[in-house]
């Protein structure tokens, strides 16, 4: 099996920017943006992120406003700052060199079994297993099962092929062909091994669990200018988003001591759905006062640099169209 799963990777994979650099970097930086992004979001934020900070001493000299301004868009944002202090940790302890040992990987910040396995069997050819979701689900599909010892057998796979090419093979296979929903068995090259497939039972597994229902929160936005034209920002200090850049809600604004007056007009509505919530939003022109601000507040007239999330993408648009209107009037 494992012949016919390389001689297809060696055909079929897909050309991206940190393939075959063996810079385990490359693979850190890349393996964690990869966590719930699909490819094509991830290469753009990848080639940005490796353009300003191209190795762990950039990294970990940065500040983290700076992480998450690159960061922003691409979501769950607690990876930038798992990343950012992961490049501390390695540029302290080891000198800026990720180690090639697989338990000093898993004793860093913010590196788990998946991203120490990725790390050390691509960037250093080392037998040991990185087990994601397409990893899991071409395995449970093999044998028909759910559960099982997925790493197990990958290592057990590596026993016969370069650890690089087994990791990047079971990836790209899940990826490309053993895909959550409409897979490509007549095009798999270990179709004829596959259990599920044989059996005609390939949309049973992995065992689909049931999704927990989000919660869904009513958010009143508001947009606070001056008589500079300057906007008001708050950095968010929830776990949800920590530290990113946002426009406050009216709630906020008032449990942070503002007296806010908000006109009656929505400007406009947005949703943004994350993994276990949904925001329902309506923006609002308004003024807020205090005697003087809370240090997670500031007043901009460009945020450019500051780390935005996308949930504040229609607020962004909606204070760039005021700001033009103003100008032209």
């Amino acid at each position: 099996m494992i012949d016919r799963l390389t001689d297809w990777f060696g055909k079929n994979r897909r050309e991206l920017p940190f393939r075959g650099l063996g810079d385990p970097y490359a693979i850190l930086v890349s393996e964690t943006m990869a966590q719930q992004t699909r490819m094509s979001a991830l290469v753009p934020y990848y080639n940005r992120f490796i353009e300003r900070f191209p190795d762990v001493g950039a990294l970990a000299e940065a500040s983290e406003t700076d992480v998450l301004a690159l960061w922003a868009g691409l979501g769950y944002y607690s990876r930038a700052r798992a990343l950012h202090r992961t490049a501390k940790a390695v540029a302290e302890a080891y000198g800026g060199s990720l180690p090639p040992d697989p338990a000093a990987l898993r004793s860093l910040p913010g590196i788990g079994d998946y991203t120490a396995g990725a790390v050390a069997s691509i960037a250093f050819n080392l037998p040991t297993p990185a087990v994601d979701g397409n990893v899991r689900r071409v395995y449970a599909r093999l044998f028909a099962r759910d559960g099982g010892d997925a790493a197990g057998w990958v290592r057990s796979l590596m026993d016969k092929a370069p650890p690089t090419v087994v990791t990047e093979s079971l990836m790209e296979l899940g990826a490309l062909v053993c895909t959550p929903s409409s897979p490509k068995c007549g095009s798999c090259p270990v179709a004829s091994f596959c259990e599920a497939f044989s059996a005609g039972r390939v949309d049973e597994f992995p065992k689909k669990r049931a999704k927990p229902e989000k919660r869904v929160e009513e958010r009143m936005i508001c947009i606070v200018t001056d008589h500079n034209n300057r906007v008001l920002l708050r950095r968010r200090t929830e776990r949800l988003l920590h530290g990113m850049w946002e426009f406050p809600t009216e709630e906020q604004l008032t449990l942070d001591g503002f007296t806010v007056v908000r006109d009656s007009k929505p400007l406009r509505s947005a949703k943004h759905v994350f993994t276990h919530i949904v925001w329902l939003m309506k923006g609002y022109r308004a003024k807020a006062e205090r005697a003087s601000p809370p240090e997670n507040y500031l007043w901009r007239r460009d945020f450019a640099d500051l780390p935005l999330p996308s949930a504040m993408r229609a607020w962004k648009e909606t204070v760039e169209v005021i700001w033009g209107n103003e100008q032209n009037g």
